[in-house]
């Protein structure tokens, strides 16, 4: 027998036929160079020998890589997931895809019988015109980058809710009102921006919502009546405007 080395590494064995030849066959060499030898091991009649070192050069196989998105349009904060599938005639390529918006990194995900999947609800409202996959290679597939996708991100609906520290309230009390401003589904997140409180019609200066999706007003300046309280918020790029529905404020002497 006749046994194939790549350096150190033993790939197989071959038995010598009547011609004296043995061959191996193998479709596991990595990209790059190797140094095979064949290390003929002798009989009883012959001595050991090994042949001079063959320069095999394993060129890297071409892929292709595609993107699909599982939801397009999607709202705001709404789940999506994208698939890139990376496929060669040579195999099925392992390794690594890297999703981008425009030159942006999403995201580095590993490969799975040819399939990347990322999943995000972060990308901001908008149209994204090149969301882009590339599988970076190895040794034995070379990178390719699919064609670039436009992802189309809607801004979500809001509702908005109106309630006062105190009502009915005295005269001359502090009362606060607080709107709290939520994500309508399949949207999701917090809003940001501003809420413009109305006092029986009349707009009161704007008030920044927080980090929890509220804003207040505090008033001490109503007369002893009832007052109708409503509240909008005026959007941001990713959330749509709402308005409250009216609630009465009631002052009491």
């Amino acid at each position: 027998t006749s046994t194939f080395r790549d350096c150190a590494t033993t790939l197989g064995t071959g038995a010598l036929d009547g011609s004296g030849q043995a061959t191996f066959t193998t479709n596991s060499l990595t990209g790059g160079i190797h140094l095979i030898t064949a290390v003929y091991g002798g009989d009883s009649a012959y001595t050991n020998s090994t042949s001079a070192v063959l320069t095999q050069t394993v060129n890297q196989a071409a892929t292709a890589t595609t993107l699909i998105s599982d939801l397009n349009p999607s709202v705001f904060g709404q789940s999506v997931t994208f698939t890139a599938t990376v496929s060669s005639v040579s195999g099925t390529p392992t390794g690594a895809v890297v999703f981008h918006d425009d030159a942006t990194a999403l995201s580095t995900n590993t490969l799975t019988g040819g399939l990347a999947i990322f999943t995000t609800s972060t990308l901001a409202a908008g149209s994204h015109t090149n969301l882009t996959a590339t599988y970076t290679g190895n040794l034995t597939f070379s990178s390719s980058t699919s064609e670039a996708m436009t992802q189309q991100v809607t801004q979500a609906d809001t509702t908005t809710t109106v309630a006062s520290s105190a009502n009915p309230s005295v005269f001359g009390q502090s009362v606060v009102f607080t709107a709290t401003v939520s994500a309508v589904a399949p949207g999701a997140g917090t809003p940001t921006g501003t809420v413009t409180f109305s006092i029986d019609g009349s707009p009161q200066a704007p008030s920044t919502v927080n980090a929890s999706g509220q804003a207040t007003l505090t008033n001490s300046s109503l007369s002893v009546a009832g007052h109708t309280i409503s509240a909008t918020y005026n959007g941001d790029g990713n959330f749509n405007t709402s308005t409250s529905a009216d609630f009465t404020q009631t002052v009491n002497p």
